[in-house]
Order: C-alpha cells, then structure tokens, then sequence
C-alpha cells in the first residue's frame, strides 16, 4: 500500500509541472503567440515550395522569377524574358513582403534562383541584365528618361563626380546671380525657401521645357519672383549641361534643380 501511496504522489507531482516547452509557450504574450504561429505557417508552405522546386528541377525545368513589392524592379523585364527564353529557362512572378521573415518567402524562387547559378554561374542572371538594360533603352530612344533613370554621371559641366552636381550648379548660381538690396534674408529658425526647376535636356546638349516654381517663406519675397524666375531661366540656357546617358547610352532626360535662398 505504501509503494502505491507513493507512486500516486509522484504522479500527482508530475501532473503538477509543465513541460518546458509549454510553460514557455504559457509566457508568451498574445503577439508572440501570433508570430510564432504565423512563422509555423510560413516554414511549411517554404518546406512545400522547396520540395516542389526540386521535383521540377529533376524535370530540368527551371524558372527565373522577377520580383514586385519592397524590392527594385527593372523596367527591361520584357527584354529579359527574351534572352532567357533562349536557355530555356521559363519566366514567373513573386512578390516581397516586408512582414514576412525573408528566408521563408518565395522558397520556390529562391531554390530555382540558386539552380540557375549553380548550371550557369553566379554572374550569369547580371550580365543578361545588363544586356536586357541596354536594349530596353535601345528600344526606347525617343524617351525623355527621369533623372533617376539615368546613369550617375553629373549633367554639369566640370564636374568630376557626379555627387558634385548637387552643390556645383548652386554654388554657380549665387555667382551669376545678386540678391537685391531689402531681399529678407532667412532666420536662424525659420523654413527654407528655394527655387525648384526642372527642364529637358535632349541628347544634342538642347535645353527645353523649362518650368520654375519659387517658394518664399517670407511673403514680402514674392514681390522678387519674377525676377527669380527670370535669372533662373538665364542661368540654365547660358550652361553647356552634359547630356544623359542610361545604360551608357546617350538619351534625352529631365533635369530637376534645387537653389536654397540665404
């Protein structure tokens, strides 16, 4: 009877305690619980897509996947899938979510991304965009391409990096252009106010549409806009502007300035 007493105790002790695996589960809050179920979620659809990739591979089907969403996107995707198609390697889409932990999005993507280098090289997915880039603007020669479009290379003359034409065509500026004399000068605390231009410069050095807005924060200012907006005109068709290129190609583009007043 004393054995029987004794193993009903240490059952009714054992009862008593956790495992630790759910008296950790216990502690969690509720948005920890949440993430840790949504992770569960996410690693087995990964598991899935994984397994389906390798079987299509056996099958020697390979899939090059462009990306949409928190990533950089490419505006050459067309001619891309042409050079591809040449390998025989077919095309899809996926999309990137930020919320979701990397490595368990797009597993499918990513385990027919890791197969393509592994048959073709690790720079072999760059050098065909490089390729598709150059062609897309080959395609496009009349485009007038955004500045951000373009190639970094300044569009100001003398410059020598292209982070100069940032400061250098302000700075030349201020030289060919005076302040008149009750100008009201900015204060310590106030807002800036600024000159904001933007013109297309075509691929033969020629500077059209050229539009100004003219913000002053001091109201008494505006009485000189015009006169602004005047210099401002001068300023940019007395330049030599460098023409754009894009995939090393020379093309027209739009140019955005930005002049702060004192």
């Amino acid at each position: 009877m004393k054995i029987i007493y004794s193993i009903i105790f240490l059952i009714l002790i054992s009862c008593g305690k956790l495992n630790p695996q759910i008296q950790a589960e216990k502690n969690q809050t509720p948005k920890e619980v949440e993430l840790d179920v949504e992770n569960k979620y996410w690693d087995s659809i990964c598991k899935e897509e994984t397994k389906n990739a390798k079987k299509d591979i056996e099958k020697n089907k390979l899939t090059y996947f462009h990306y949409f969403g928190m990533v950089v996107q490419y505006r050459s995707n067309e001619e891309m899938n042409r050079l591809l198609s040449k390998y025989n390697i077919g095309i899809d889409s996926a999309s990137y979510y930020c919320t979701v932990p990397g490595e368990l999005q797009n597993c499918y993507a990513i385990k027919m991304r890791q197969e393509i280098d592994k048959r073709y090289g690790k720079n072999f997915i760059d050098s065909l965009r490089t390729i598709a880039e150059k062609q897309y603007v080959i395609n496009n020669l009349n485009k007038v391409y955004s500045f951000e479009e373009c190639d970094t290379i300044s569009r100001y003359p003398n410059d020598k990096s292209y982070r100069d034409f940032f400061k250098s065509y302000e700075k030349d500026f201020w030289k060919f252009t005076e302040y008149p004399t009750d100008f009201e000068y900015r204060k310590n605390k106030d807002s800036y106010s600024s000159i904001s231009a933007e013109f297309t410069l075509s691929k033969n050095g020629e500077v059209s549409n050229i539009d100004i807005e003219i913000t002053f924060q001091n109201k008494k200012n505006y009485k000189y806009r015009s006169y602004f907006i005047t210099k401002t005109k001068e300023f940019i068709l007395k330049t030599k502007w460098i023409p754009a290129k894009s995939a090393g190609i020379v093309v027209s583009s739009k140019v955005p300035l930005t002049i702060f007043f004192k």
